[in-house]
């Protein structure tokens, strides 16, 4: 919380206290009101402090509403920084709380107390610390003939009421409604003992209403940002999918019953009408393999890549379920001009997963890297007690020779579509780290005050009371 706000929030409400005829009338009748008033100075005292250091155009104005409080109630009083200990949430609250009383109670509304439009001076301070005398005795009457009024419409009300108690205490059955009577109020306060909301209808959650716009700004072009950015993520993730099944399609035989198998490439001095096992022979170890894959795709996988395909297909759904998110039109604001936090670290997360396999595969070396472990395949005939030297035997460099050559427009495609997914992915990365630089900032203040105004409204509903929520929390778009 912004202590700087605050003070400004504060510093307006006792302006607009004080140039209020009818508010300045009832800060001098009432007590109570003044008891509140007095309070808001001494917290102006408080963030004027060392601590804080607030100012309202760097001018300490604290003093100058003292000065009018006692001009307008004409009561001296002793203002002083509070000597409890107050963090920024605790003073705003107090400063709702103050709201809230001076509005259910002298029929203001929230929206004239809260105005921070008009800018003020000391002189203007000074200049609405007036009440008139005449404006006091005009009150004064008008308040005795209200009272007069209410008294003898309340005389008249409680006659009605005696003359109806009195026809009731002679029907029969008089005791028995009196005796359900009782026990429907006693039930009733049992009610709002454990949890009723004492005859009030409890309010709606203020943050569960899609007109509470609960961030600071609403940038214009976030829609347009969206479906542009939906448009990548598809485009990436149908370039990757097609590169998933693609890859898949491309199979090279290495079966040594096939003739033109490359496996005679790699390994042409291979007998392998005798009994023979395949082993990787390396300069620090050899191990045997365990299981030697006939048919294999262009990235030298043994498999038909279903996981990579399923994966793809999930990616593919995922973002298109975003996507629709982004592109569908939204009513509410928070979900018009704002993207979650957590959907773009999804993405990201994607995306650099799409990267990190594209990269593998966007020129033939690349590709052709991933036959590497082919370099060290050597056989050991049966009777041999350690398989043939990779030098006397292994034929890697005219292996991949022959597999580049022989699938060169396979290749093509393969590593046209990794560059095309790789430089996708890239620019959807960027446009997921522009959304989070432009996504709106929460508004602590605004979130700070919904909390107090929906707390304020509870205790007015379990009070059976009528609270007005103020409007300005609620999107004025929304509203229209």
């Amino acid at each position: 919380m912004d202590n700087k706000k605050i003070y400004i929030s504060i510093s307006h409400l006792m302006f607009n206290v004080i140039k209020n005829n009818k508010l300045k009338y009832y800060l001098r009748k009432d007590e109570a009101f003044r008891k509140e008033v007095i309070k808001l100075i001494d917290l102006l005292l408080l963030l004027e402090s060392d601590k804080f250091k607030c100012r309202y155009n760097r001018k300490k104005i604290a003093a100058e509403f003292a000065k009018v409080y006692v001009k307008i109630t004409k009561v001296s009083n002793r203002f002083e920084v509070p000597e409890d200990e107050m963090n920024s949430e605790e003073i705003y609250a107090e400063y709702s709380r103050v709201v809230g009383f001076i509005s259910e109670n002298y029929k203001t509304a929230r929206k004239t107390l809260t105005n921070e439009e008009e800018l003020f001076t000391i002189e203007d301070i000074e200049l609405n610390g007036k009440l008139s005398a005449d404006f006091v005795k005009k009150m004064d009457e008008k308040l005795a003939d209200e009272a007069k009024e209410k008294a003898e419409k309340e005389a008249k009300e409680k006659a009605e009421k005696e003359k109806t108690n009195s026809e009731d205490k002679k029907t029969t059955n008089s005791e028995n409604v009196n005796q359900q009577n009782f026990k429907q109020q006693n039930f009733n306060q049992q009610q709002n003992f454990f949890g009723g909301n004492m005859g009030g209808d409890m309010p709606q959650n203020i943050f569960l209403n899609p007109k509470f716009y609960p961030f600071k700004t609403k940038p214009k072009y976030m829609p347009i940002l969206k479906k542009c950015f939906t448009l990548l993520m598809l485009i990436t993730i149908v370039f990757y999918v097609t590169l998933v099944i693609y890859v898949g399609t491309v199979r090279v035989d290495l079966d040594y019953k096939n003739q033109s198998s490359l496996i005679h490439v790699l390994l042409p001095k291979a007998k392998w009408e005798a009994g023979f096992e395949y082993w990787i022979v390396t300069t620090s170890a050899n191990a045997k393999v365990p299981s030697f894959s006939t048919n294999v795709d262009i990235f030298a996988k043994s498999t038909t890549n279903i996981g990579s395909i399923i994966f793809a297909i999930f990616y593919l759904l995922w973002f298109g379920y975003i996507g629709y998110t982004f592109w569908k039109k939204q009513d509410a604001s928070r979900l018009k001009f704002r993207v979650s936090g957590f959907t773009l670290l999804i993405v990201a997360v994607f995306v650099f997963f799409l990267l990190f396999e594209t990269a593998g595969s966007i020129s033939n070396d690349l590709v052709m890297k991933k036959w590497n472990s082919y370099g060290s395949l050597s056989i050991k005939l049966a009777g041999e007690t350690n398989p043939i030297p990779i030098n006397d035997f292994n034929y890697y460099d005219d292996f991949i020779a022959k597999l580049t050559l022989n699938y060169a427009s396979q290749l093509k495609v393969v590593t046209s579509l990794s560059i095309c997914a790789f430089v996708s992915s890239i620019l959807t990365l960027m446009g997921a780290i522009m959304l989070v630089i432009i996504n709106p900032k929460k508004d602590v203040q605004k979130i700070m005050k919904a909390r107090a105004e929906q707390a304020n409204a509870t205790m007015a509903a379990m009070q059976g009371k009528h609270y007005e929520i103020d409007s300005s929390l609620f999107d004025e778009d929304e509203q229209k």
